[in-house]
């Protein structure tokens, strides 16, 4: 089976159901994050980027249509497919009318639910949040995801943004970035773009930070 490379998030208490859907999923290729509970799921849609959200409506602490509202209003943009056994008309209403893409109920045939998702991932792949820098808070943004920038690190993070897939040495980082002159040396501007390597890393972001041996640094996809 050909794998997804998309990161998949699986909100359902039902232990059995859960760990088949576990199984049964990153067997299909999905990298999958299995919580099961509303504040569970609240941590790792901050702490992760996730292209698809698999979700139980009735959960232990709460109704997951909220969490789901809670994501759209937040600007999150990974597609949600609600898995439950609330089946009424006025039940499917209220997810879709929470933001949910998509809404199967519960007994479910498990290839229905593949064929459901690869759509919805078809759909969340041509859909990539954009990095950008939320300079008042010095905060990496991607999507619902953020990250804080230290004083030192988001002018850098601006700077090689502002020049994507331009070489960028160490000099103009020193001077054009920080303003600096004298008091930081070539190994300083080293250290932090390793810091924001691993920042960049965390949410999951769509570029990376190259070094180009003997001029600098680029940003790149």
């Amino acid at each position: 089976m050909t794998k997804t490379a998309l990161n998949l998030l699986l909100v359902e208490d039902d232990v059995g159901i859960g760990r088949m859907l576990e199984r049964g999923l990153t067997g299909a290729g999905y990298s999958v994050d299995w919580v099961r509970d509303l504040a569970a799921a609240v941590s790792a849609a901050r702490e992760h980027t996730h292209h698809l959200v698999v979700l139980d409506r009735m959960l232990p602490d709460g109704d997951g249509a909220d969490f789901c509202a809670a994501l759209r209003k937040f600007g999150h943009p990974a597609a949600v497919c609600m898995l439950t056994a609330r089946e009424t008309l006025d039940d499917k209403l209220k997810g879709f009318d929470a933001g949910a893409d998509d809404y199967m109920t519960k007994p479910f045939e498990f290839d229905e639910l593949l064929a459901r998702l690869a759509v919805l991932g078809r759909r969340a792949s041509l859909q990539k949040p954009e990095l950008t820098i939320d300079e008042d808070n010095r905060t990496l943004v991607l999507g619902a995801s953020r990250e804080k920038l230290t004083k030192r690190e988001w002018p850098l993070m601006e700077h090689l943004l502002a020049h994507e897939g331009q070489t960028v040495s160490r000099e103009d980082l020193i001077g054009d970035a920080w303003g600096l002159a004298g008091d930081v040396t070539d190994n300083s501007v080293d250290v932090y773009i390793g810091y924001l390597r691993k920042k960049l890393a965390t949410i999951g972001a769509p570029v990376r930070i190259e070094t180009v041996r003997g001029e600098g640094f680029k940003l790149v996809r």
